[in-house]
C-alpha cells in the first residue's frame, strides 16, 4: 500500500510505543501527537511514516533524520501560524478574527482611506516576498500624525506583515531544504550496507524503510511548504496594499493664503477721503517752492568823461 493510500485512511489509529499516546491521521496526512502538535506522516511501519523521528546509531543517518522531523513539526504548525497572523491583526484593529486574506485587505483599506482623507498618507514597503530576499517592512507616515487607534492599526498591520514575510521566506527555506532530500537519500541508500553491515539484515531493511518512506513523504511536505508560502505571501501583499495611500499627493506644498481684504471705507466718507477727515474739508493746497528769482539788473558802467573842448586856433573864426 503507497503513502498516498494510506493518507486517505483517515479514521485509522496507530500504536506508536508504549510511551506513546494514540495518533489519530487525517487526510492530508497530519499526525496529531497527545501534546496537541501536528506533523507531517503517515501510518506504517516505519518511525518516518508516523512522524516519529527515527533514531538509526549512525550519526550521519541520524542528521538526516532529524532535520526531516523538524520540518514534519514544523510544516504541520505553519498553516495555524498563518491563520493566527491574520486573526491576531483583526482582532487588534477590530475585524472579523475569520476574515481572509483577501477580505482583511479590502476592510483595512477602508480604514485607511479613510485616514487619507483627513490627512494622514501612509506607504509600507515589504522584502523577503521574493526568493533570497530577508523579512523586513518599512512604513512612512506623510500629512497628519497619527495618534490613538489610527496609530494602533497601523503598528498592528505593520507586524502582521513582517510576520507573514518572515512565514513566507521560512517556508521557501524548507522547500529548498526538501529539494536536496531527495538527493541526500539517494546518497544515504548507497552506504546502508557498510554503515549497517554488524547491525545484520533486520536492522539494514529497518533503515531502508525509513529512508523509503521518507523518500515518499518529502513531495508532500514540499507541497504543504510552497502552499504555506503562498498563501503568508498573499496575506502580507493584501494587508501591505491597503496600506498604500500616499500616492505622492501629501509632499506638494500647501496653497498659499490669500491677501488679507482691504478695510471697507466708513458709511459717511466721501470718495477719496480718508479715515478721520471730516465731511466735506478739504486739504489746502501744498505750498509750491518760491520761483528762483531774476537775477537783479547791473548798475549802469560809468560814461566815460567828455572830452574838454579844443582851444580855438588862429585861424577858426
Amino acid at each position: 500500500m503507497s503513502v498516498t493510500t494510506r493518507f486517505r485512511n483517515i479514521a485509522r489509529v496507530v500504536t506508536l510505543s508504549a510511551s506513546a499516546s494514540l495518533i489519530p491521521l487525517t487526510a492530508t496526512g497530519l499526525v496529531v501527537a497527545a501534546t496537541g502538535c501536528s506533523i507531517l506522516g503517515s501510518p506504517g511501519p516505519s518511525a518516518v511514516s508516523q512522524g516519529q523521528k527515527y533514531q538509526s546509531g549512525d550519526p550521519t543517518f541520524d542528521e538526516f533524520f532529524s532535520n526531516l522531523h523538524d520540518m514534519q513539526i514544523e510544516l504541520g504548525r505553519a498553516p495555524a501560524s498563518e491563520k493566527e497572523i491574520r486573526e491576531e491583526l483583526a482582532k487588534k484593529v477590530k475585524l472579523d478574527e475569520g476574515s481572509s486574506a483577501s477580505m482583511l485587505g479590502k476592510k483595512l483599506g477602508k480604514k485607511t482611506e479613510e485616514l487619507a482623507t483627513a490627512g494622514t498618507g501612509l506607504k509600507m514597503e515589504v522584502d523577503g516576498l521574493d526568493d533570497n530576499d530577508d523579512a523586513g517592512v518599512k512604513v512612512s507616515v506623510k500629512g497628519k500624525d497619527l495618534d490613538g487607534d489610527a496609530k494602533t492599526m497601523v503598528s498592528a498591520m505593520e507586524a502582521a506583515v513582517k510576520s507573514a514575510a518572515k512565514l513566507h521566506v521560512r517556508m521557501k527555506k524548507i522547500k529548498k531544504s526538501l529539494d536536496q532530500a531527495t538527493g541526500q537519500i539517494l546518497a544515504l541508500e548507497a552506504t546502508v550496507d557498510g554503515a549497517f553491515r554488524k547491525g545484520g539484515p533486520k536492522k539494514k531493511s529497518e533503515v531502508r524503510k525509513n529512508l523509503d518512506d521518507a523518500k515518499k513523504l518529502i513531495p508532500l511536505m514540499s507541497a504543504r511548504a510552497e502552499e504555506v508560502a503562498e498563501a503568508s505571501k498573499t496575506t502580507a501583499k493584501k494587508i501591505a496594499d491597503a496600506a498604500q495611500t500616499d500616492t505622492g499627493q501629501f509632499d506638494q506644498p500647501p496653497p498659499a493664503e490669500p491677501p488679507p481684504a482691504e478695510p471697507e471705507p466708513e458709511k459717511g466718507d466721501k470718495k477719496g477721503d480718508k479715515k478721520g477727515d471730516k465731511k466735506g474739508d478739504k486739504k489746502p493746497p501744498a505750498d509750491k517752492p518760491p520761483a528762483d528769482k531774476p537775477p537783479a539788473d547791473k548798475p549802469p558802467a560809468d560814461k566815460p568823461p567828455a572830452d574838454k573842448p579844443k582851444p580855438p586856433s588862429d585861424f577858426e573864426p
